[in-house]
């Protein structure tokens, strides 16, 4: 509502909701979602996007891949730019040790640290000689944790000084784009700064001093390394640097802590503005994907990929996004590079939306494709610019959601309940999902979604290998506790959204469909670009039905109702006028986002309700709306 004018009521409403400012509930009001496994989620499964932020992506080091700035030599005779890098690149760097008896190593010291999940990667490979890697992360003598790797493709070791013998450590070697290796060393433990080293080795078991380093008489063998980062959050995933860290936040989608918790809602949007937009109401939906974020679970099929589980931190802001990679061919050899779910069967021959999170690593263009529900269908997205390519017997959406991630959709109808599987398939710069893939490019992603629905809703968690069910909302105050029994009535009412099967703004009624007056989007598939409409019914006949001109994109509405006279108005507009209706009898309830019983959600955000005991004048309906 507008700032105070001469065109406002003189008289206060005696009910007044403020969910985009306030942030809680009248205690009067009621809010409800029965939050009761196993018939509806737990409230770990219901999600909203929060006004707090999370560390999404880090790299502590600099020069990640220009190892002849900042990277500290030790015995090291030459370092060579411009060689092949995991994705085919020219970043990576030959590291040629020198010939005498000393520690071989390229160190970064006094990084900085928090947390205490530390994940140490650099990508590295045997170039001439036989030679392994050690990486160490060092405290203090005595407290370093190492790890060994061998780059003939053995299985790596840990290690650890005597000062950190109890420390939890662990390594991951995994082959990569040409030839490459990325080499992981994980560490929890607390550090206040650190020293992070990569060793030369010419054995897979060497005698580490008190400081982690090695020594040994060089002969002028080298390996290849690129890609190095360190993150704090033991995440995997690798964002380049050069003069500066890399550190990036995102606005956090959370759960709700407890059962039946309201969700205030924030615009996730990447700008980092946390913009209220109200108490978000939505209707019972129902995920339909039995692992919407274990990609590495053997209900996804991987066709010429590997997935690594929790490998970057995901929207939610814990370690839950997988990397899900390409595998390397040859050219001209060319394959499909894309998962699929298991067997997903839709519940109705209706309207059905498939959505999920993902950021590009490497992967320009996706394609979403479903043959759930009878016909294949599908639409491309690019996920490095967040827009939709093309669309096949379907209709794409995307959202950005925050440092590089996006929430892709894609909705149709089904025409049949069989069976059919969800594919997210690779696709090069041209979208031609056959290409020589390199293995190293990659996709993150979490939160797959199936649901019957028109539109995607709030994300539902599902990892227990069934489909999993939230409940609906309810939101609405008993009229008689706000001291309104019946007679001249205004509301004013501010949404954000409306989605869905005819969402309503509001109802005020006796709690049956008899006496009531209410306004909703007038469609059983609406968006925002669906008008509003307006219907009051007295003793089970309607009395008045009006379509609210000019009102799709409208938030703002304001209603007034007296004897043979109900006025409606939309952002200030035009007011429509219906002289025809007698007085509801007796009022009950005030629903906010729905009907009465809490049919007809909204499927969006309430910001604002009015109720006055008395009818507005129409300049004060344009007022309360404009």
């Amino acid at each position: 509502m507008a700032s105070f004018s001469s065109t406002y009521p003189t008289q206060r409403p005696i009910f007044s909701l403020d969910a985009s400012n306030a942030g809680r509930l009248d205690p009067r009001m009621t809010f409800s979602r029965a939050d009761t496994p196993p018939t509806y989620a737990a409230p770990s499964a219901v999600h909203y996007w929060s006004n707090e932020k999370h560390l999404s992506s880090e790299n502590l080091l600099l020069q990640s891949s220009a190892f002849n700035v900042t990277w500290t030599g030790g015995a090291i005779a030459e370092r060579n730019s411009g060689q092949t890098d995991p994705a085919g690149g020219t970043d990576g760097f030959e590291i040629v040790e020198a010939s005498t008896n000393d520690y071989h190593r390229l160190s970064q010291t006094g990084t900085s640290l928090g947390g205490s999940n530390y994940a140490f990667t650099v990508y590295a490979k045997q170039n001439t000689g036989t030679r392994y890697i050690v990486l160490t992360l060092l405290g203090n003598a005595n407290e370093y944790v190492g790890a060994v790797f061998d780059l003939a493709g053995g299985t790596p070791t840990t290690t650890a000084g005597v000062g950190a013998s109890a420390w939890v450590k662990s390594a991951t070697q995994t082959a990569s784009g040409n030839g490459y290796y990325k080499c992981t060393l994980k560490l929890t433990e607390a550090l206040a700064n650190c020293t992070a080293t990569i060793h030369l080795s010419n054995t897979t078991s060497p005698t580490l001093d008190t400081y982690g380093r090695y020594g040994y008489t060089g002969d002028g063998s080298s390996i290849d390394v690129a890609f190095a980062s360190l993150s704090t959050t033991g995440a995997t995933d690798y964002n380049a640097t050069t003069t500066s860290i890399h550190r990036a936040y995102a606005p956090s989608l959370k759960s709700v802590a407890t059962a039946g918790q309201p969700r205030f809602e924030y615009d996730p949007a990447p700008d980092g503005q946390s913009v209220a937009k109200g108490i978000l109401i939505e209707g019972q939906a129902q995920n339909l994907i039995e692992r919407s974020d274990s990609i590495d679970n053997g209900y996804w099929v991987k066709g010429n990929v590997s997935v690594t589980a929790a490998a970057a931190v995901g929207v939610t802001g814990a370690l839950n996004a997988c990397l899900v990679t390409e595998s390397a061919e040859v050219s001209p050899a060319t394959n499909y590079h894309e998962i699929f779910s298991g067997f997903i069967y839709p519940t109705s021959a209706s309207s059905c939306t498939v959505s999920l999170y993902c950021k590009s690593a490497g992967v320009p263009r996706v394609r979403l494709l479903t043959t759930a529900g009878g016909n294949s269908r599908n639409v491309v997205y690019d996920i490095i610019n967040g827009t939709v390519i093309a669309e096949t017997s379907a209709t794409g959406a995307v959202e950005s959601v925050g440092n590089g991630f996006f929430r892709i959709s894609m909705t149709y109808t089904a025409p049949t309940t069989g069976g059919g599987r969800l594919y997210l398939t690779f696709m090069d710069a041209s979208s031609n999902v056959f290409y020589t893939g390199n293995g190293y490019n990659s996709v993150i992603t979490s939160g797959f979604m199936f649901e019957m629905n028109s539109f995607a809703s709030s994300y539902i968690s599902s990892n227990s290998g069934s489909a999993t069910t939230r409940a609906a909302e309810s939101l609405s105050v008993d009229t008689a506790d706000i001291g309104y029994t019946g007679g001249p009535v205004t509301v004013v009412s501010e949404t954000e959204g409306g989605q869905g099967n005819y969402p309503m703004a509001f109802s005020l009624s006796d709690e049956t469909s008899s006496n009531r007056v209410y306004v909703y989007r007038n469609s059983s598939t609406a968006d925002e670009s669906t008008d509003w409409f307006l219907e009051t019914r007295v003793g089970g006949a309607s009395v008045a039905s009006t379509s609210i001109t000019s009102s799709a994109a409208a938030g703002k509405l304001a209603v007034s109702y007296d004897t043979d006279s109900i006025h409606v108005c939309a952002s200030g507009g035009s007011v429509i006028a219906d002289n025809a209706a007698p007085l509801l009898p007796a009022i009950t309830e005030l629903q906010m986002g729905a009907q009465f019983e809490g049919s007809f959600p909204l499927n969006g955000h309430v910001k604002r309700v009015a109720l006055y005991n008395e009818a507005l004048s129409d300049t004060n309906l344009q007022a309360l709306t404009s």
